[in-house]
């Protein structure tokens, strides 16, 4: 959570309910009334089966302006840079403690060896590239042209990582037809709070991995401190994200994803807090789960 003075906090707060507090009380009491907002319009079954509809083009139109700045370490993307620093572990150790990662043919070409993922909404690279330094074979998939061509270009700059990644335009949904039950884990980091339809969504990942492989997930818990976090100081007061780059009624939290893990025979088997400090750009792990988190399910 922000350090901040209490001067600042309270300036921030009375600022946010002058100005926000109508259309957060509306969020907040649609929520804890079971009410549902939408923005998605009427369609057919058969039309939507024929496309991907958690695609949300408004957002990927925003993201992928941001393509020729990806690969900036101190540029507007600077924090998922440095979220590396803890997702990556997360992740590697996540692996090494299921029979994926106990059966992988490790050596000196990295931990996780012999391990394929699918990499859900790579966007540029950042954390497909990590996962590659670590030995694993990486497809990494996202809806965007400009993002995948810059995620290509990037690569090229590491000739011997580029063998073990492959960049795909894709959807999830277009990328099951031929890969269902193909991969040893899938990770979709700083995504699902980006998509429409997320239970579909997500089923759709879960369905991409075998039995006993594992799913990843990081973003943002849906709670007032996560609004008030997450978009009003982010987007709004400090300006470090693109303002529209989240949507609060699009956060999601653990308890509504392990739901879902439960309908599609997953278990929930770690969560934890992170912390984001703006100031120096640092993560840090946290036992709070408010604001952002960092989830493993295993499939059975």
């Amino acid at each position: 959570m922000f350090n901040l003075s209490g001067r600042v906090c309270a300036n921030v707060l009375r600022c946010d309910i002058a100005v926000k507090s109508g259309f957060l009380r509306k969020r907040i009491l649609s929520e804890s009334l079971g009410l549902c907002y939408t923005t998605k319009t009427p369609e057919s079954q058969d039309s939507a089966q024929k496309k991907a509809t958690s695609l949300d083009l408004e957002n990927i139109e925003l993201l992928q302006k941001q393509s020729n700045k990806w690969w900036d370490p101190v540029g507007p993307l600077k924090g998922l840079h440095s979220m590396n620093h803890v997702r990556v572990p997360f992740i590697r150790d996540g692996f090494l403690a299921t029979r994926a990662g106990q059966d992988s043919q490790r050596n000196n070409s990295g931990p996780l060896k012999g391990i394929h993922i699918l990499e859900v909404g790579c966007g540029g690279g950042i954390l497909t590239e990590a996962l590659g330094r670590l030995g694993a074979k990486v497809t990494a998939i996202d809806p965007s042209e400009e993002l995948i061509s810059a995620a290509r270009q990037h690569l090229k700059l590491n000739p011997e990582l580029s063998q073990r990644i492959t960049y795909l335009t894709d959807t999830v949904e277009e990328h099951m037809v031929q890969n269902r039950e193909k991969y040893d884990g899938v990770v979709l980091s700083e995504v699902i709070e980006h998509v429409n339809e997320q239970e579909q969504f997500l089923t759709h990942c879960i369905n991409s991995v075998k039995t006993g492989g594992s799913i990843f997930v990081s973003t943002f818990n849906k709670t007032f401190l996560s609004y008030v976090i997450g978009i009003f100081l982010l987007e709004d007061v400090f300006k470090i994200l693109p303002k529209g780059t989240h949507e609060w009624e699009k956060f999601i939290s653990p308890k509504e994803t392990q739901k879902i893990f439960e309908k599609n025979n997953c278990s929930s088997i770690l969560v934890h807090g992170l912390r984001f400090q703006p100031w120096n750009n640092t993560w840090h792990w946290t036992k709070s789960v408010d604001i952002n988190y960092i989830q493993h399910a295993i499939k059975h």
